[in-house]
């Protein structure tokens, strides 16, 4: 595109008939000359090219870590219960050691995890248990907690 300066024609055929005459102002412009580069000019702009995008770069990480930190917050699993307290009725076969090795937590000992199932039932260690009698299993063990809840699909309310 071409700078165009507008001028009025002669003066004396002003009067007559006024006219416009556009000239080309890129004429006037001082000659600027262009030196070739030097490779270390190359080399400069390189590494700021590096750089900015190393920046840019390090900006979308920390905004993509910030965000995931967040939603991981917003949405963490709730903690499990550490006992959930559950209605069982007695079949044929069950015992107290055989709740206990199926509710219990691993890591306690069977005789205790007996004692527990016992005193939330009230029960002595010498009762039998009877098909068709219904027990309060306190469930410790964390597997069968987390697939209680996963079952139920609500929260569960912690009893300790």
């Amino acid at each position: 595109m071409v700078s165009l300066k507008l001028d009025v024609c002669d003066s004396r055929l002003e009067m007559l008939r006024p006219q416009l005459v556009l000239k080309d102002l890129t004429q006037d412009l001082p000659q600027v000359r262009y030196s070739r580069r030097s490779p270390l000019a190359h080399v400069e702009n390189t590494f700021l090219a590096a750089a900015a995008v190393s920046a840019a770069g390090y900006f979308l990480l920390s905004a993509g870590a910030s965000l995931a930190h967040s939603v991981q917050q917003n949405y963490a699993a709730q903690p499990l219960p550490q006992t959930v307290v559950i209605a069982k009725t007695i079949k044929r076969g069950d015992t107290l050691a055989s709740l206990a090795l199926r509710y219990g937590d691993p890591n306690t000992y069977l005789l205790r995890r007996e004692d527990q199932i016992a005193r939330a039932n009230r029960l002595s260690g010498t009762t039998p248990l009877l098909p068709g009698q219904h027990l309060q299993i306190p469930v410790t063990n964390p597997k069968v907690i987390a697939q209680i809840v996963r079952d139920s699909h609500r929260p569960l309310v912690a009893s300790r």
